[in-house]
Parts: structure tokens; C-alpha cells; sequence
């Protein structure tokens, strides 16, 4: 018995020790979490997936698909039209640009539920804009990649561990400007840990800046200060540390603090934030090399200055870039969708796939900002502008470059396009035409009028609209008269499908930096240094320099420099101005062709010498028929939402949710 009962236990042991032996192999058809900090190869491939998933950075796209904050190529998995409409890849870096007051949503794609937090704000169980689950799921994984490349041999190991926590600071940063205060999670939470760590409560708004601030500016000098753009450098992480420090500033000097101080700083608070973006923004300006993108500039003709703002964006890894997400243009053989994007078929004029395209409509009240380069305002009196008609030189010609670089409308030169009244490759957009040199409405002929579609005269006829306007005009839609030419790439493939976008997506650039000093300065007595600052951006852009600077100035600088580059939106909450200035209507024209202006810019060879004529018309409220859009004052804070706070007992929502 005994001997029987040895054989037993010897084979349990034996038994057991087999199944150690086993569970302790190496598999051979998978990485293990021990192997990948000790290959060079793995370990970049993993941090490469991390900045992938960091979808925030490329205009506040996001991705609704589960938890995950991994874009899923609408044209592999999910609904078309929510992958569409919000991830990087597809319609989602556009959102940005129609949500504020720069553009209108064309109402033509898969954005259609950006109309409704346009007009109405957004709301408890809103998803627009969200980052939260997708934050804190990226958030655990960078934290995971700090803490386990601490044992890494790899002599990059620490540079890689800088690159990480600069993905976590701008994680945080994609929250905490959305939130207010957000719990701050910065060791990778154990499934057995305590309730209090499961579930934590938020930290204070001011808790969270301190720690972005506070992690860049530690970082800068651990991280390279050239590597390839679309790496974070010294200069991205000192970029980062200014900007978060002038929000921090802005939201202490403008806001208020509510929640006992979860939310909003104290006043006294704001010039040393100020403070900490001058020193970032003086680090970059005084050391890093990098400065505003001239090289196109030529002999400083009015088209060359246009060419060279142009080139910032087409021009890549350029001496004003400090850092860019690369985009190849071509899907290949993989689903691999993290260095595509769709910006050209979204955004450029006709010809374009399906006659898509065009969705920013910039609004004709946003091109009013965008004066004469002799320092002339350029708004023009309603009454004046629809009292006679214009040549689109004389509407638009000799005003601010910027508005010729990155804004397209009647007249822009774009290949393929169907031109008349100018020819070929030449946008065109009227929507009707008037007869006879009357002022008289009553003698334009409208948009595709079946009797009257084709005007004739002689050897001369034209339809009663532009190419650009058909399908706007056949659903009876109306268009504000511009579109977004910012980021746009002469030649660019849109007659395939999404996705071939080629140019790179700016995140940080010079520009930027000395707005945000500028601005610091001003905000504490340093005038002088602001208006430098200004002047050397207007001087670059081909304006008149200004001899003093207000407040004003410095934020109209900053509309008009960084136009469509999602900064518009996030400075109006900052500032604390949304609530009066997303909350007006916006205006729309229409160019209608004067017909004997046309008539006599052809000569009797039938060439043309002249440019044709323009009435302007007006059209109001342009957004969504009567109704006008709306920021409510609690969205200067989104809501955690009812799945969030369900969840999570210790998590307060924000106030008016």
C-alpha cells in the first residue's frame, strides 16, 4: 500500500513538474512582454502603435469603434458613416473646422451630426468630440510601456520612455481641454487593486495642467532635438508645455472656479502660467532652429507670398515644422489605415469622386477677416458690396495673402476644373445670371431653371451655374461661396476613393509659437515683445506691420494664421468669448454673372480679354434655415456622460449635465 501510494505521488510530481516545464516554454508564434523590451525592432514597432493610437493629435479625430481608440477602416469593419464621419482616416479632422465659426458643414456627407451640436451644443450622452474610454484605454497602455521599459537594456530605452510620456501628457491634454479635471492614472492599474483605485475620482483641472506642464518641460531635454517630425522632439514637448500653459493661464484669468475647485483656477494663478509659455515659447525661439518657412518667397511678389504659405503645408518636415503626422496616400496590400488620411476628396473642389468634396464651406463673415495688405479692414458694407458688381480681383485681390493661400473660391485655379467663364482648370461657382446690366433680381435667371438652363446669345451661351454649385443647387442647398485650400496638394488623387491624402498633418509649427508668446506677453505688460512677435508673422504673410498691438490684434492674428488647424474652436472656450461668439449667425454669398459683363470680355475671335463681372448676393442664416447656432455655457466643460458616470460612483458630473 505504501509503495502504491509512493508511485502516486511520484507520478503527481512528475506530472506537475512536466506541466511547469511546459507552461515555462517560450512560445514560438507570439511575442512575449519579457522578449519586446529586449529587441530594438519590437520595442519601436509597439511605441509606433501608440503613436498610432494617439488619433487625437490629428485635428481632435476619434474613433467610436467599442473601447478601442484604434481607428477601424470604415471600408473593412463597422458602419461607413460612423467611421466616416469621426475617424482620422475619414471625415474626422474636418469637424474641427465646421463646429466653430470658421465654416459650415456641408450637409452632404457622413458629419450631419455635427449640425446638430453646432445648433444645439452639446449634450448629456452627446459622442461628438468624446475622449474618455479611448483616453484611458491608450492611457493604460502607455502606462504599461513606461513602467516595463524601466528594465530594458536597450540603450534607447530611455529616450523611448520620454516618447511615451509625451503621448501620455497629450493624452491628458486631449482630456483635461475637453473635461475640465480628469482622474490622473499614472501607474498601470492591477486587476486586483483596491476599489479606490478601480473606480478613482478626478483630480482638479489645475492638477492636471500642472502635470502636462510639468511632464514636458522634465522630458524636453531627454528627447532628441531633431529627430523625423513625426516623432516627438524637444521642441514638440516644449510646444506642448506652451500651450497647455496659456490655456492654463487663459481659463485662470477668464473663467471661474466651480466644484470647490475641481473645475477652473484662481485668478491669481494665470501670470504664472503665462510665465511658463513665455520660457517654453523663448526655448524654442532662442534654440531649436526652427523658424517661420520663407524659401518660397521669390522676389516677395504678391503671388510668391502666396506660393510660400502654401508651401508651409505642402513643403514637408520644412524649417517651420516641429512636428507632423506623415500620411502615404496609398492603402497597399494591408488594412493598415494609421498613416492615411482623406483631407483632398474632403475638401477640394469639383472634379472629385461621386462630386463629394467641398464639405468646409468657410462663411463670407469669417473671410471679413482677411483685410487689405495696406492695413484697410476688409469688411465691406453689405449695402456697397450687392450695389454693383465686381471682378473677383476687386473683391478679393490685394487683401491678405493668406486668404488667396488657404481659401479656394469663383476664380481659383484647380486642375480639371470645369472653368467657364474663365476656361479650363478654373473653379466656378455663380448660381445665376443676370441679364442685361440690370440691378433688377427680377432678371436673373437661377441655378438649373429647366426652361431657362442655357442662356444664348449668338455664338455665345452659358449655364446658369457654375460646375461647383450643380449638386448644391439640385438639392437645393445653398453654399456659403468658399472652400478650405489649406492643406490641399495640386494634382492630388481624388477621383479614386478616401484615403490618398499624401500631405502631412501639422501639429506643432513655428507660426503657432510666437502666437502663444505673443499673447503670454501680452499678458503680462511685455507688449513690445508681443508686437515683434506679430509683426514677424504678418511680415512673413505679406501685410503691413502694425506699430502697437492690442489683445484684439493678437487673437485676430491668431484666427487668421492658424485658420482650419483646430485651434479656433478650443481658443474661443479658452478665452471664454464662445458663449457670444459661436452664437450668431453666419452669411453666406452668391456670385450671379453679369451677362454683358461676359458678352464683352470676349473678343470676335471668341478669346477672352476681360475678367467677367460678379452681383453678390446675400444669403442668412446660412447654417440651418431660421435657426442660428448656439454654444451653451455649460459646454465650456463636455459631460462625462451617463455611461461614464454609471460606471464609476466617484466620478462628478460636470455642471448643467
Amino acid at each position: 500500500m505504501k509503495h502504491a501510494k509512493y508511485i502516486l505521488s511520484l507520478a503527481l510530481l512528475l506530472g506537475a513538474a512536466s506541466c511547469e516545464q511546459i507552461l515555462e516554454q517560450t512560445p514560438t508564434n507570439q511575442v512575449t512582454d519579457a522578449q519586446l523590451w529586449q529587441d530594438e525592432y519590437m520595442l519601436e514597432s509597439h511605441l509606433a502603435e501608440l503613436y498610432a493610437m494617439s488619433v487625437f493629435m490629428v485635428g481632435d479625430a476619434v474613433a467610436l469603434y467599442g473601447q478601442s481608440p484604434l481607428n477601424i477602416d470604415f471600408n473593412i469593419n463597422g458602419a461607413w458613416n460612423v467611421h466616416l464621419g469621426v475617424s482620422a482616416q475619414g471625415e474626422g479632422p474636418i469637424h474641427m473646422v465646421t463646429v466653430g465659426d470658421e465654416a459650415k458643414y456641408s450637409e452632404r456627407g457622413a458629419q450631419t451630426n455635427y449640425i446638430d451640436v453646432k445648433l444645439n451644443g452639446i449634450q448629456t450622452d452627446t459622442y461628438t468630440m468624446r475622449w474618455w474610454s479611448n483616453g484611458y484605454y491608450l492611457n493604460r497602455q502607455l502606462n504599461h510601456f513606461i513602467e516595463s521599459i524601466e528594465a530594458s537594456p536597450l540603450s534607447t530605452a530611455t529616450k523611448r520612455k520620454a516618447e511615451a510620456r509625451f503621448l501620455r501628457a497629450f493624452n491628458y491634454f486631449a482630456m483635461v481641454k475637453r473635461y475640465g479635471g480628469v482622474p490622473l492614472i499614472l501607474k498601470e492599474t492591477p486587476l486586483n487593486a483596491p476599489e479606490s483605485d478601480i473606480y478613482p475620482a478626478r483630480n482638479s483641472e489645475k492638477d492636471c495642467y500642472d502635470f502636462i506642464i510639468k511632464e514636458c518641460l522634465e522630458i524636453a531635454d531627454i528627447l532628441d532635438p531633431n529627430p523625423d517630425v513625426a516623432r516627438a522632439s524637444r521642441w514638440s514637448a516644449l510646444a506642448l508645455a506652451s500651450r497647455a500653459a496659456l490655456y492654463a493661464g487663459t481659463i485662470a484669468k477668464y473663467g471661474k472656479v466651480q466644484y470647490e475647485g475641481l473645475l477652473g483656477f484662481d485668478a491669481s494663478d494665470a501670470d504664472a502660467y503665462f510665465d511658463q509659455a513665455i520660457k517654453a515659447c523663448e526655448r524654442i525661439m532662442k534654440e531649436s532652429g526652427h523658424g517661420l518657412y520663407k524659401a518660397s518667397l521669390g522676389k516677395k511678389t504678391f503671388k510668391d507670398y502666396v506660393k510660400n504659405l502654401e508651401d508651409v503645408f505642402l513643403v514637408k518636415s520644412n524649417t517651420e515644422i516641429l512636428m507632423a503626422k506623415h500620411h502615404r496616400g496609398t492603402m497597399g496590400d494591408t488594412p493598415e489605415t494609421a498613416d492615411l488620411w482623406s483631407w483632398d476628396i474632403c475638401m477640394a473642389p469639383k472634379p472629385n469622386a461621386w462630386s463629394v468634396g467641398q464639405y468646409a464651406e468657410p462663411y463670407y463673415d469669417f473671410i471679413e477677416h482677411f483685410g487689405f495688405r495696406d492695413g484697410r479692414s476688409g469688411v465691406i458694407p453689405h449695402e456697397a458690396l450687392t450695389a454693383k458688381t465686381w471682378t473677383m480681383e476687386e473683391l478679393l485681390g490685394d487683401r491678405d495673402p493668406r486668404l488667396s493661400a488657404w481659401v479656394w473660391t469663383n476664380g481659383y485655379h484647380w486642375q480639371n476644373a470645369v472653368g467657364s467663364p474663365w476656361g479650363a482648370d478654373t473653379v466656378s461657382m455663380y448660381r445665376g445670371i443676370r441679364l442685361d446690366g440690370s440691378d433688377d433680381p427680377a432678371k436673373t435667371y437661377y441655378d438649373i431653371a429647366p426652361a431657362k438652363e442655357v442662356y444664348k446669345d449668338g455664338d455665345l451661351k452659358l449655364t446658369c451655374y457654375g460646375d461647383q454649385i450643380k449638386e448644391i443647387a439640385a438639392s437645393a442647398l445653398y453654399h456659403t461661396g468658399f472652400g478650405v485650400a489649406k492643406n490641399l496638394e495640386p494634382g492630388s488623387e481624388v477621383m479614386n476613393w478616401f484615403l490618398c491624402s499624401t500631405t502631412d498633418y501639422v501639429i506643432f509649427r513655428y507660426a503657432e509659437i510666437l502666437l502663444n508668446y505673443a499673447e503670454a506677453c501680452f499678458e503680462r505688460n511685455r507688449t513690445g515683445d508681443a508686437k515683434d512677435a506679430i509683426n514677424e508673422i504678418r511680415s512673413r504673410a505679406g501685410v503691413n506691420e502694425l506699430d502697437a498691438v492690442t489683445l484684439e490684434d493678437i487673437r485676430e492674428e491668431r484666427l487668421r494664421e492658424l485658420c482650419f488647424e483646430n485651434h479656433r474652436y478650443w481658443d474661443l472656450r479658452r478665452w471664454r468669448t464662445a458663449e457670444e461668439v459661436l452664437s450668431k449667425p453666419h452669411w453666406g454669398i452668391s456670385y450671379i454673372l453679369d451677362w454683358e459683363s461676359y458678352k464683352a470680355s470676349v473678343d470676335a475671335d471668341g478669346k477672352r480679354n476681360a475678367q467677367p463681372r460678379f452681383w453678390i448676393e446675400f444669403q442668412d442664416h446660412i447654417d440651418s434655415g431660421s435657426q442660428d447656432p448656439t454654444f451653451p455655457e455649460k459646454n465650456y466643460y463636455f459631460p462625462l456622460g451617463h455611461q461614464t458616470t454609471a460606471v464609476n460612483p466617484q466620478l462628478r458630473e460636470n455642471p448643467g449635465y
